[in-house]
């Protein structure tokens, strides 16, 4: 994915491995019938809730954590908060802070594809 994805997104690494043609294709699926931002962010949201393995690996801020979900974000109408699970608490953590690791989780591609769409939000 586009290097000003990773300087955007607060040192995301995992997408620029992936194949930008299927986080576009994933980005159409999810959004295939939305009409404005609000339906646009609704399909990836449902996308992600839907199509996610969970629970999974990732890293926030060099801690290892079990992403266990994800959620729409108390106060942002266009977000996706990934809940964290570390040393026996959970923690809301806004997805563009969450780095996926290998192997990366069935339905990464929906993440991948709200990180794009957010990034021109």
């Amino acid at each position: 994915m586009a290097k000003s994805m990773q300087r955007k997104s607060g040192g995301i690494t995992w997408i620029h491995r992936l194949d930008e043609g299927l986080v576009r294709d994933a980005m159409e699926e999810a959004t295939v019938d939305a009409h404005d931002k609000s339906e646009q962010h609704c399909g990836l949201f449902y996308a992600v809730t839907e199509e996610m393995a969970f629970p999974f690996p990732a890293r926030v801020l060099g801690e290892t954590v079990s992403v266990i979900g994800a959620e729409w974000p108390e106060g942002d109408e266009f977000g996706i908060d990934l809940i964290c699970e570390r040393n026996g608490g959970q923690h809301r953590v806004e997805a563009r802070s969450v780095e996926l690791l290998e192997p990366l989780p069935e339905g990464h591609l929906f993440l991948a594809a709200y990180l794009a769409w957010k990034r021109f939000e």
